[in-house]
């Protein structure tokens, strides 16, 4: 997804804005907000669980629909 759609999904619920994600889920604002445009592990899983929306929804180049995390320290796996 993009990160205008991300950011309108968070809107869509219960917590409207990623600071209000980042004390639900002991994230920081930072790495929500960091994890839009580059991988951070436990933002992605904040916002997963916050909007309902699985991680390969998401972020379909970092996750696969098993639950796999493709990336690593924002480098790509080799296929």
């Amino acid at each position: 997804m993009h990160e205008a759609d991300i950011l309108a999904a968070v809107r869509k619920t219960q917590f409207r804005f990623l600071p209000r994600i980042a004390e639900r889920y002991g994230v920081s604002d930072t790495q929500l907000r960091a994890a839009l445009r580059r991988p951070q592990l436990a933002a992605e899983r904040a916002i997963s669980k916050a909007t309902d929306i699985p991680l390969h929804v998401l972020w379909p180049d970092r996750w696969s629909e098993a639950g796999e995390r493709l990336v690593r320290r924002g480098l790509k796996r080799a296929a």
